[in-house]
């Protein structure tokens, strides 16, 4: 059966940590999760990640069913979320209820301090809310 997206790795990503990381979470992630492809499909933004403690730095470019993951920011994400590693880890431990991130748990808190403290920045999640619910959906582990 031919899956209907795609992931990957922009030329000098590859074979890096995060990036490959990222792929193969997001693979797994979707295989096990199917309901989830439907809004991978429909995301169609590209988002910033930096992660300051480990010097980190890249772009995942959703376009309707193929995200491409690049070394740096590439042109201009409409979603720019800098924090450090763990709090990155900790979005895809976020679970989710009715579809919505849920913040009402220990890992949700976390992530809700983090913000308050500056640890965790999101630019432009106001204006691409509904990218920034998507994106949680397909990177939480949790179904």
């Amino acid at each position: 059966m031919q899956r209907s997206y795609h992931v990957i790795s922009a030329h000098g990503a590859e074979g890096t940590g995060l990036p490959d990381m990222l792929k193969d979470l997001l693979e797994q992630n979707l295989e096990q999760n199917p309901h989830k492809v439907s809004a991978f499909i429909k995301m169609n933004i590209a988002v910033g990640l930096t992660i300051t403690d480990a010097d980190i730095v890249i772009t995942m470019d959703f376009a309707r069913g193929t995200l491409t993951i690049h070394p740096g920011i590439v042109g201009r994400p409409g979603l720019m979320i800098e924090a450090e590693a763990e709090t990155i880890m900790n979005l895809s431990n976020v679970k989710l209820k009715w579809g919505l991130p849920y913040y009402f748990d220990e890992t949700g808190q976390e992530i809700l301090a983090a913000m308050k403290s500056k640890r965790l920045k999101m630019k432009g999640m106001i204006l691409h809310f509904i990218s920034l619910i998507r994106l949680s959906r397909v990177m939480s582990v949790h179904p």
